[in-house]
């Protein structure tokens, strides 16, 4: 009997996520910082700790603490909506406008050389594919 579908998924994640891990070590970054901070570049100054934390899944807490070390780094800075005082938003701050650049060089050539089986229409397909399951997620 072939492999669940899903049991593949999780191993393909493990890989990415442990390659992730050596690449952006470099950069005292980690794949959910790294993808927290991408977010907030295509969201600026529109996110909230807890919509960032709803977006991905966690706790608040735990995006909290990730928010925390972003901002000890000096890479995400928080500041008070002026239309609504008691919402903290949150922005890339230029170190961090720096350094997410910096990463985004080094995880396009992962991603290149972890895309390279594929041709560019299976490439285009895979993205596609993907987007619609996590869109999916989202509607269940």
């Amino acid at each position: 009997m072939p492999a669940r579908t899903i049991y593949l998924i999780k191993r393909l994640e493990i890989e990415v996520t442990a390659r992730m891990t050596k690449i952006l070590g470099a950069y005292e970054i980690t794949p959910t910082q790294y993808i927290v901070l991408n977010f907030v570049e295509d969201h600026p100054d529109d996110l909230s700790s807890a919509q960032l934390s709803r977006r991905f899944s966690m706790t608040p807490q735990s995006m909290n603490e990730n928010i925390k070390i972003l901002q000890n780094k000096e890479l995400l800075e928080k500041y008070t909506d002026p239309n609504h005082r008691r919402i903290l938003r949150i922005s890339l701050t230029e170190k961090g406008k720096e350094t997410l650049k910096l990463c985004n060089s080094a995880m396009d050539g992962f991603e290149k050389e972890f895309l390279r089986p594929f041709s560019i229409m299976e490439k285009v397909e895979f993205r596609d594919l993907i987007g619609k399951l996590i869109e999916g997620f989202r509607n269940m």
